[in-house]
C-alpha cells in the first residue's frame, strides 16, 4: 500500500477540494480518503505531497494523434476559404505522408502529453491511407509504453481509392479489434487499449461502406466512432444524394447504438439530435477543433 500524505483531493463530480489530507492506495484500487492515513495505515509507503493537486484522471473522447507532429506548421498550402478545401489541402495530404516511424513517435507525443496534463484515458480516431494495414497496433505499442489508457480505430473512407481503401480500413478495424481480444485473453500484456470500429465521415462513406462497417460492429461487438455534422457540407451532402439526415441514414445502417461515438455534431437535425438520445448513443463536444477549423460552436450542448 502506498499513502500519498497531505494532498489537495479534487474531486470533479460532485464537486468538492479537500486540503491537508492522505489518500491510501492498495495496487490499482484507492482504499480511503482522509485524515492522518499513516497512523491507520503503520505498514504502508508514504510519499509527502506538500499540498499538491491530486484528482481523477480526464478523459479526452475524441483526438486525432497522428496528427501531433502538424503542432505549429507552416505548410505552403493553397487558399482554403471553406471547411472542405481546409481538409483537402492541409489535413487530408498530412495523413497520406505518415508511414510506420512517423505514426508511431506522432502516438507517443501525444500520449505522452496526455499523461503530463492529466489525461489519463483518450478516444484516438486514426487515419494513415499510405499505411493502413498495422497502423492500429503501431499506436497502441505507443499507448502501451506511455501507460496510457487509450481506445482507438481506423478512419474508414473513400475519399482517395474508392471502395478499395473502405475495405482495407473496415479490415483493419476488425483485425485490430480481434488483436485486442486476443491481448486480453491471454493476458500477455495489460490491458490498457481498446478498440472501436471507425469511420471518417458520412459523406465519405457510401452506402456499401456503411454496410461493410455494420459487419464489422456486428463481428467484433464495439461500436462506431465517426464524425458527423462537423460542417454544413457534411448535411447537404447528405440530403442531396440520399435524401436523408446524416445519423437517420446510419441508424437504417444499425450504426447509432450505445456504444456509438459521434464527434462534432454541430449541425445534426432535430431528429438525429432525438435518435441519440433515444439509443444512448454519445456526442462528443470538441471546442478548440471546431474553433480552428472555424465551423462554428455546437448548440446542441
Amino acid at each position: 500500500m502506498l499513502i500519498l500524505k497531505n494532498v489537495t483531493a479534487v474531486q470533479l463530480h460532485p464537486a468538492s477540494v479537500r486540503e491537508g489530507v492522505d489518500i491510501a492506495i492498495d495496487k490499482d484500487v484507492i482504499v480511503e480518503v482522509g485524515d492522518a492515513l499513516t497512523q491507520r495505515y503503520p505498514q504502508a509507503q508514504w510519499k509527502e505531497m506538500h499540498g499538491r493537486i491530486v484528482m481523477p484522471g480526464l478523459v479526452c473522447a475524441h483526438n486525432h494523434f497522428y496528427s501531433s507532429l502538424s503542432r505549429g506548421i507552416q505548410a505552403n498550402i493553397a487558399p482554403s476559404p471553406d471547411f472542405i478545401s481546409t481538409l483537402k489541402n492541409l489535413w487530408w495530404r498530412l495523413d497520406r505522408a505518415l508511414d510506420e516511424e512517423s505514426l508511431y513517435y506522432s502516438g507517443l507525443i501525444c500520449s505522452l502529453e496526455a499523461i503530463k496534463s492529466g489525461c489519463s484515458a483518450v478516444i484516438d480516431h486514426h487515419a494513415s491511407p499510405g499505411y493502413i494495414q498495422g497502423s492500429l497496433s503501431t499506436l497502441r505499442s505507443a499507448f502501451l509504453k506511455v501507460g496510457l489508457r487509450a481506445m482507438t480505430c481506423f478512419e474508414t473512407t473513400d475519399r482517395n481509392e474508392g471502395i478499395k481503401e473502405l475495405q482495407a480500413g473496415v479490415e483493419e478495424n476488425i483485425r485490430f479489434a480481434r488483436q485486442i481480444d486476443h491481448a486480453r485473453e491471454s493476458g500477455s500484456e495489460p490491458y490498457l487499449v481498446e478498440a472501436h470500429i471507425g469511420a471518417h465521415a458520412p459523406f465519405t462513406v457510401p452506402d456499401a461502406g456503411l454496410e461493410m462497417l455494420r459487419e464489422a460492429i456486428n463481428a467484433t461487438g464495439r461500436g462506431l466512432h465517426i464524425h458527423a455534422a462537423e460542417d454544413r457540407y457534411d448535411v447537404s451532402h447528405s440530403h442531396h444524394l440520399y435524401g436523408k439526415d446524416l445519423l437517420v441514414r446510419l441508424a437504417e445502417y444499425g450504426l447509432i447504438d450505445r456504444k456509438t461515438l459521434v464527434a462534432h455534431g454541430l449541425y445534426l437535425s432535430a431528429e438525429d439530435i432525438a435518435l441519440l438520445n433515444q439509443q444512448d448513443a454519445f456526442l462528443v463536444h470538441n471546442a478548440r477543433s471546431n474553433m480552428n477549423n472555424h465551423v462554428g460552436y455546437n448548440h446542441h450542448l
